[in-house]
């Protein structure tokens, strides 16, 4: 949960209130003195609030240990590892202190875009939702990794255009290793013919299109590396980009 302003004010104003009674009852009981009392304190807080604003600005004026907000889009095929990988990272990161988000394309899918199907339009509209919902927690200083197939060129490069301070990740995977790892079989289902009662239809990669990115900022092949050197990669990204 986040504090409101009222309530930050009040604990920020009850503190100095702490304080000043605190100090007041010392500086009374070495001085014996009311006048000289009130003098010290009053003094004192008007020190400590002249020495935090000249604190203040000197630290905004260091950029170290400072971070800023990122959009990662990643793209790849059912099964290639992206969710996994995404919050792995997530995890990782939260654990330095960093806000994360991780924007899971099935989760939103029942969600946010439970009103789309599986047209080319209907994808790409599923992936611009996604994207803004990325892009606005970006410029609110959250790191965003969208995990989702995102299959089409066109739509990459929009969000690219969009979303300046946004980095494309591509998570390859070879189709036989996919077919491996696919529990639900739906590797096999998309294979067979038209017609089959069983047949899925408009499957990325099989019967329906998978444009392999032109310019990734980054390509992460699970099918070749561990999990943990993919998570080693990625973070490095993120933390490069955002200045952590």
């Amino acid at each position: 949960m986040i504090d409101s302003s009222k309530r930050s004010w009040s604990k920020a104003g009850s503190w100095k209130v702490l304080g000043f009674l605190v100090l007041s009852s010392l500086a009374y009981a070495a001085t014996g003195s009311l006048k000289q009392t009130s003098v010290v304190a009053i003094v004192y807080q008007l020190v400590m609030l002249a020495l935090f604003v000249i604190h203040e600005k000197v630290w905004n004026k260091i950029q170290w240990g400072k971070t800023s907000g990122l959009f990662i889009q990643m793209t790849g095929m059912s099964g290639a590892g992206k969710t996994t990988l995404a919050k792995s990272v997530g995890q990782n990161l939260q654990k330095q202190g960093i806000k994360v988000e991780v924007i899971d394309g099935d989760e939103y899918r029942t969600n946010l875009c439970q009103d789309l199907g599986f047209t080319r339009q209907d994808r790409e509209e599923n992936i611009r939702r996604l994207s803004f919902v990325g892009k606005v927690l970006g410029r609110n200083n959250v790191v965003c990794i969208m995990s989702a197939i995102n299959p089409y060129n066109t739509t990459r490069s929009h969000i690219k255009q969009a979303s300046p301070n946004s980095k494309l990740v591509y998570i390859k995977c070879d189709l036989e290793e996919l077919k491996k790892r696919d529990t639900k079989g739906l590797y096999e289902r998309a294979l067979l013919p038209d017609g089959d009662p069983n047949k899925v239809y408009n499957f990325t990669g099989i019967s329906d299109p998978f444009d392999v990115p032109a310019d990734p900022d980054l390509i992460i092949e699970t099918d070749k590396e561990s999990l943990t050197n993919s998570i080693i990669k990625l973070e490095k990204l993120i933390l490069k980009s955002i200045g952590g």
